[in-house]
């Protein structure tokens, strides 16, 4: 079955070859500046293959030409650093240097269907309404990641894409549709959203809540605390806000683990995985969704993809195609995967 690979990122370092996440097709790769070419946005740029990059199509690899137009990571102020502290540059980030490629490939195995009776059972309360096609109410709960973090525009936010998936797998009625209640709050931990979810998350009144925390809780603090909010305290942080949302609503809970942050920033404590284990459990104990970015995430970066070129902030910001992995989180919990 032939698929197409949208706006796949990348941050070039000189002339080194990077993996493409599939084996592309012959008919080419096209490499563009930015996810969508905007009617406004004159800074758009469609590169040239053999000009500014070449495929080598039998191994699956991409690289800059030596004359290339696309930007050379080599040439950030911070090229070659570990354990960096981010805060003693003034542009630390990745976007001027990130590129998105679009191909064709062959997939390696017959991709399942969505099955209604797996989302239903997940999400009965959102499935049921938008069959019946009610207004669903999702309310986001998180840090900067769920605010939208580097995501270039809001259509391109892990959450608008799967409030746009369950509209149109699950919502064949005209009326169908979800208003999303964003209450993220960057920088927080799970502290943060315990303390405040009786005041902002509950009286939204919600039919589907994700709760999206890890990243900064597993991270250095900055007084030099090995993790910002121990493990323990963070399992017990999330169990209480599962409970409190159980005991004042009845609405679809998903829990949401972190991508895995730049393992040479100097605030990674290298724990995520301890974090992303502890949602895991907590979604079988409780019987809740778990939507296992960190999953997706470690398996883009074992078939090659470099964190720079899945962090925007080269940091612990997903960009743009990082939250379309957030989204197959999604979906291979939805899909029985």
């Amino acid at each position: 079955m032939i698929k197409q690979q949208r706006a796949e990122s990348f941050v070039f370092v000189g002339e080194e070859a990077l993996k493409l996440r599939y084996k592309p097709l012959r008919q080419g790769v096209v490499v563009r500046s930015h996810v969508v070419k905007e009617i406004t946005n004159d800074e758009h740029v469609i590169f040239k293959e053999h000009v500014d990059y070449v495929v080598d199509y039998e191994r699956g690899v991409i690289s800059r030409t030596s004359n290339s137009r696309i930007p050379d990571w080599s040439l950030h102020p911070m090229f070659g650093l570990k354990r960096f502290d981010h805060t003693l540059y003034a542009d630390y980030s990745n976007q001027a240097y990130t590129v998105y490629a679009q191909y064709d490939y062959i997939a390696d195995r017959y991709e399942r269907e969505a099955d209604p009776q797996i989302a239903s059972s997940i999400l009965p309360r959102t499935w049921s309404k938008l069959q019946a096609g009610a207004q669903v109410t999702y309310t986001v709960l998180g840090d900067s990641i769920s605010t939208g973090g580097e995501a270039s525009a809001e259509q391109w936010t892990y959450f608008n894409r799967l409030s746009r998936y369950l509209c149109e797998q699950y919502g064949p009625s005209a009326g169908s549709g979800i208003t999303l209640l964003n209450k993220a709050i960057g920088g927080e931990t799970s502290k943060g959203g315990l303390a405040r979810i009786e005041r902002d998350v509950i009286p939204t009144r919600p039919d589907l809540v994700t709760i999206g925390y890890g990243m900064n809780d597993q991270s250095i603090s900055a007084a030099g605390q090995v993790s910002a909010v121990p493990l323990p305290q963070f399992v017990e942080n999330m169990e209480t806000m599962i409970k409190l949302l159980r005991e004042q609503t009845s609405c679809d809970i998903i829990l949401v683990t972190p991508c895995s942050p730049n393992p040479d920033w100097q605030r990674t404590s290298g724990r995520t995985v301890d974090y992303a284990a502890a949602l895991c459990e907590l979604g079988i104990r409780y019987n809740v969704g778990v939507a296992d970015a960190y999953a997706v995430w470690e398996a883009e970066l074992a078939a090659g993809k470099t964190p720079g070129s899945l962090l925007l902030n080269n940091i612990n910001h997903p960009n743009d195609y990082g939250h379309e992995l957030y989204l197959q989180a999604f979906l291979k919990l939805l899909h029985g995967k």
